[in-house]
């Protein structure tokens, strides 16, 4: 017949497919109602069989037909998968079932195969320990619901564990319970790729521990007990990585008053990582310390804190506290303080993987055919062309929880630079992020700012404050992986702020103010003409590789509503002058911009407009509105022969007379990007203020040869 197992099964069994008993063949005979009852059964458990056989009392004891009589006698084996589990023993009120003396005897050749009993989602978990030898007496519970369980014993022989953890054999296991009330001891030895794996240790009492972990009642403390307390030490090797624990807890039967010294050390984490199951970083020369406790003695199923921990490896040295009470709304604080980052040994090690040592017979196994590592989820979906990713911000992680998080980093370095004095203090409350101070001795100059996160308003909004006065280019670029070098000094405003769910979102809903610029430094051309072709201008516009002087940088843009609007852009440069204008719409990211390099024309400089129109993922330069060349022209044809030219007289002719107004120059541009803030005034010569047009390095382009839709107009000249 088929019983599906349902109401009051346990969840683990029926969370992944309905729990089929399947039985076969149901026999049960006896001499009489009064004689004791022979039972053979055959069954399937989700398809895979198992059987019972054995004597137990009479039947009489079961309807009620008798009454009193001596105890109920058990001789059960159950039989499946090569184990057997015999039950012995007898039960004084069967109908009850209460009463029971039960001693339990269960064996196994291998353990994997049993793992067909279990849940599809347990079954990886089980470990194919070999001869595997289970005792344990059960009495009726004294008090509570939990059965007086007694001399349990388990053991195990010599097992290859291999497809459970790659590299792992067992020697022997032996695990001792005299009684819930006493204290769990534990043997293990084995191996683990070539190196010796062991674990020794005893903890007890167990019986309140467990009580506390399935959520049973406390037990009231019997009259002359002692006081209640539950003591830990454990020690465990891996090779050469270390583990310890200490202490106890002085209510058990709460998990509360929790005191344990932990401490490891670890000389290459990434060994660990077949053991952990996991792919770990190859961070090295790990020393680990802390104190376990419940803050405030709350019970580790409410709060969890870690004190005076202290943290020492090759890549990093840090220390200090931190706490996470649980409940609907977790709340986390810490105070962390870090001596030294090597940010970019961190990285790199956890993108490490040590290959498996020679001794173990091990080699790497390479992934199946057709069946690559997952790629990360597009920042946009499929069909969108925008740069802006419109995916979910996750701000529900900022409605989920609370904390306080206080951060300093004397020392990070990354990239070959150094980053010091770093200091953060996020503080999170009812889904608001407050991140202030933000600052550090970056590699430029000190950086300063502030982050303001409301996730808790619909839509949510951020707001980004940052001043950096005094911040060097080369470090910069960098970091962000650029060409060439730079020596320049550039100061940093911003004050934005958005509202959205995503960063597409934001940015269109974006209001506030961005200011950029440098003065006096020094930048290599090919560089220069990396970042301008970035921008969407011709390549080769700044000339040959070699050192530009960059008498001035300065760019303001003012944004309202996602509307970005460039107030101020200005580049001085010994090879390039130039100045924009325009704006940029962050809702659909079109461009409108326009240019203005200078150019040699009868040798003199002028301005030739371009317009950079299109998206920022596809943006297209091309020739600027009329309006912009005519001002071009008009001025080409004062300095083309003073204007008594044939060139000159025409655009006279055509009432094409120059602006007396000067392009934006470096004073109002740097003005306009400091936001009130002082700063150097401009001491090198650039290009408006009569710095050389020949090239640098001896070869390469002059900067007034440059390609693009002004060579057509360069061509009337020349």
């Amino acid at each position: 017949m088929l019983v599906p197992l349902s109401g009051g099964a346990p969840a683990a069994l029926t969370a992944q497919r309905p729990t089929v008993l399947h039985i076969a063949r149901f026999s049960g005979s006896a001499a009489s109602l009064d004689s004791p009852l022979l039972l053979s059964i055959d069954a399937q458990y989700n398809g895979t069989p198992f059987s019972i056989s054995g004597t137990t009392g009479p039947v009489s004891r079961l309807t009620g037909s008798a009454a009193g009589g001596a105890p109920w006698p058990v001789d059960l084996t159950v039989s499946g998968q090569g184990a057997q589990l015999h039950i012995t023993g007898r039960i004084a009120h069967p109908r009850k079932a209460d009463g029971y003396a039960l001693h339990l005897h269960a064996t196994a050749p291998d353990l994997a195969p049993l793992a067909a009993y279990l849940p599809a989602a347990a079954r990886a978990d089980l470990p194919p320990l070999q001869k595997v030898d289970l005792r344990a007496d059960l009495r009726p519970p004294v008090e509570g619901a939990m059965p007086a369980v007694t001399n349990v014993s388990l053991t195990a022989g010599t097992s290859d564990l291999t497809t459970w953890r790659k590299g792992l054999s067992l020697r022997s296991l032996n695990i001792t319970l005299p009684a819930l009330d006493r204290a769990v001891n534990v043997a293990l030895a084995g191996s683990y790729q070539g190196s010796q794996v062991g674990l020794e240790g005893k903890a007890g009492p167990v019986g309140p521990v467990l009580d506390a972990a399935l959520g049973m009642p406390a037990k009231p403390p019997l009259p002359g007990a002692p006081a209640e307390r539950f003591t830990i030490s454990a020690a465990a090797r891996v090779g050469k990585a270390l583990f310890n624990v200490a202490g106890g807890m002085a209510s058990p039967s709460k998990l509360a008053g929790v005191a344990m010294k932990l401490s490891a050390t670890i000389p290459n984490l990434a060994k660990l990582s077949d053991l952990a199951g996991a792919e770990l970083p190859a961070w090295t020369n790990i020393g680990i310390s802390g104190l376990l406790t419940d803050p405030g003695g709350q019970s580790l199923t409410r709060a969890v804190a870690l004190n005076g921990l202290a943290v020492s490896s090759t890549q990093a040295q840090f220390g200090g506290a931190f706490s996470l009470t649980l409940g609907p709304r977790p709340d986390l604080q810490a105070v962390i303080h870090a001596s030294r980052v090597d940010l970019s040994g961190l990285l790199g090690a956890a993108r490490q993987r040590p290959a498996p040592p020679a001794s173990s017979g091990a080699s790497p196994t390479p992934a199946p055919a057709g069946q690559p590592h997952p790629a990360p989820a597009p920042a946009n979906p499929a069909g969108s062309t925008g740069v802006i990713p419109t995916a979910p911000l996750p701000f529900n992680l900022l409605r989920a929880a609370d904390g306080n998080v206080e951060l300093t980093i004397d020392k990070l370095t990354y990239a070959g630079a150094n980053y010091q004095a770093l200091t953060a203090h996020a503080l999170l409350r009812n889904g608001v992020l407050t991140v202030r101070p933000i600052s550090g001795e970056l590699p430029g100059g000190p950086v300063s700012g502030a982050l303001m996160v409301n996730a808790a308003s619909n839509p949510p909004s951020i707001r980004l404050v940052e001043q950096a006065p005094a911040f060097r280019l080369g470090p910069l670029l960098r970091l962000l992986g650029e060409p060439g070098s730079a020596s320049a000094t550039v100061q940093l405003y911003a004050n934005l702020a958005g509202a959205g769910s995503t960063a597409h979102d934001i940015a269109a809903s974006l209001n506030g103010t961005l200011g950029v610029s440098t003065v006096n430094g020094e930048i290599d051309g090919a560089l220069l003409d990396h970042l301008l072709t970035a921008a969407g201008l011709p390549a080769g516009i700044a000339g040959a590789q070699g050192p530009v002087q960059l008498r001035c940088f300065a760019t303001r843009i003012d944004t309202t509503n996602g509307l970005a609007r460039i107030r101020a852009l200005t580049l001085d440069s010994s090879r390039l002058f130039m100045t924009g204008g325009g704006s940029v719409d962050l809702a659909t990211e079109g461009l409108n911009v326009v240019l203005k390099p200078q150019t040699t024309i009868g040798g003199a400089a002028t301005p030739i407009p371009l317009a950079i129109t299109g998206t920022l993922g596809r943006p297209v330069t091309g020739a600027a509105p009329a309006g912009d060349y005519a001002q071009a022209i008009a001025a080409a044809g004062q300095r083309v022969g003073g204007g008594q030219t044939l060139f000159g007289r025409l655009t006279r002719q055509l009432g094409l007379a120059p602006h007396t107004a000067r392009p934006q120059g470096c004073t109002t541009a740097l003005a306009l990007a400091r936001m009130g803030h002082p700063g150097p005034a401009p001491t090198t010569v650039g290009l408006a203020a009569g710095g050389s047009h020949g090239s640098a390095g001896g070869g390469g382009k002059s900067p007034g040869a440059v390609s693009g839709p002004q060579n057509l107009l360069q061509s009337l000249f020349h």
